[in-house]
């Protein structure tokens, strides 16, 4: 069964997000099985709800490079970046807005993408942006980028820094004294500006290293600052500027920080959405597609769990039956130390998929696992599971009865 609000979420999905249940039986089978969120400890499904965004002191926003959310998120090779997601608000539906790289974070700081569609340097814009948005109001901005030689530095390329993954460098309308290299980040946090960003370099982003490189550097960098944001009223956002070139552009975000309910929120958001979120917090008039997007409000409302039917462990559910286009919601927890997690259904006519998703309950575009062919005979299998409560959707894409339904750990 789905809540009201999973029922709205999938019907603003798919508006959004082609599914693989739009394309034809044959070819679907072909696809690449491009989304996948949470492998992270959380128990509650968050109802949307009006809230009011508080107001930062300091809001850091850093960006890693080219990875999908199921590359990083249950990746043991990211165990820092996990914790944030545990600790912090977790949006599990969170996309680019396009390929490749630096229309994206164009997008993120200025509400387009200003026409870019390549990674090509230099661009020069004048158009209003977050930095310009923020110091007209009286706050202050500044953008850190990781072996940028100089303040206000105009370059393409030195070392591995990119100014392709610089966007405010291409504004003419922010000062270049906001143009800062990643060794002016300050030790003392009171002095950080109102909203920074911080650009690791082309091997610390993950753009050209392993994951667990990019993953050791956010905690070497960037741990202290998390921890004093948790009690001075400031915020880490960490989120990626897009996939590696699947379908549905998923990546991760995180916030996490002072006042923040801890949660995976299905919310479907992306960059447009963060920016929207900053330009709310402070009071500043949404510019470009920012303006048609929704404030993030989920890591500040309240939660409360789906209603989902329980299954124990290697205890098969018989007869379960359904009509086409229905579902029905399960849930399973999980305990530390388990090699594997297998759902499966087996046996009678029809057609019923599974999706599974650690923490809230999945639907047929946001999940961690799924397995949607042709049959009534399905198995998904996740591989050293994160302990906590897995909600299984059994969906019958055609009609079925007499299935049963197996989870085991």
């Amino acid at each position: 069964m789905l809540t009201k609000l999973h029922r709205l979420q999938a019907h603003l999905l798919a508006n959004q997000t082609l599914g693989l249940r739009d394309l034809p039986t044959m070819c679907r089978h072909l696809v690449k099985t491009v989304l996948s969120a949470t492998a992270i400890v959380a128990t509650t499904w968050v109802t949307a709800q009006a809230q009011t965004i508080p107001r930062y002191d300091h809001v850091v926003i850093v960006i890693m490079e080219n990875q999908s959310a199921d590359q990083v998120i249950g990746n043991a090779n990211a165990p820092y970046i996990n914790s944030l997601a545990k600790a912090g608000a977790y949006f599990s539906n969170s996309h680019g807005i396009t390929h490749p790289s630096q229309p994206n974070y164009i997008g993120l700081f200025s509400g387009s993408t200003q026409g870019v569609t390549d990674d090509s340097c230099p661009k020069s814009f004048s158009k209003a942006n977050l930095a310009s948005q923020l110091i007209g109001a009286g706050f202050t901005f500044a953008g850190y980028s990781e072996d940028m030689p100089s303040v206000g530095y105009t370059g393409c390329s030195v070392a591995k820094y990119a100014r392709k993954h610089n966007p405010w460098v291409n504004f003419s309308n922010v000062p270049a004294a906001s143009n800062q290299p990643f060794t002016a980040f300050p030790s003392d946090f009171t002095k950080l500006p109102t909203v920074s960003f911080v650009i690791p370099n082309l091997c610390n982003d993950n753009h050209d290293c392993p994951t667990n490189t990019g993953d050791t550097w956010l905690k070497t960098k960037l741990d202290a600052y998390v921890q004093w944001a948790k009690t001075h009223n400031s915020l880490l956002i960490l989120t990626w500027d897009e996939d590696d070139f699947q379908v549905a552009n998923h990546i991760s975000t995180i916030f996490v920080g002072a006042k923040i309910s801890p949660a995976v929120y299905s919310t479907n958001i992306n960059h447009y959405s963060v920016l929207r979120t900053l330009e709310d917090m402070y009071g500043l008039s949404p510019i470009g597609n920012a303006a048609s997007a929704s404030a993030i409000v989920d890591p500040w409302g309240t939660v409360s769990p789906p209603s989902a039917t329980p299954l124990t462990n290697g205890v098969p559910v018989t007869g379960v039956a359904l009509t086409k286009g229905s579902s029905n919601l399960y849930q399973i927890t999980v305990p530390a130390g388990r090699s594997s997690l297998t759902i499966k259904t087996t046996g009678g006519t029809g057609d019923a998929d599974i999706y599974a998703q650690l923490g809230t309950a999945p639907s047929t575009t946001s999940y961690l696992k799924k397995s949607d062919g042709s049959t009534s005979v399905e198995t998904i299998s996740i591989t050293s599971p994160a302990a906590g409560t897995y909600y299984v959707l059994v969906n019958a894409y055609a009609s079925f009865s007499g299935v049963t339904l197996t989870a085991s750990f």
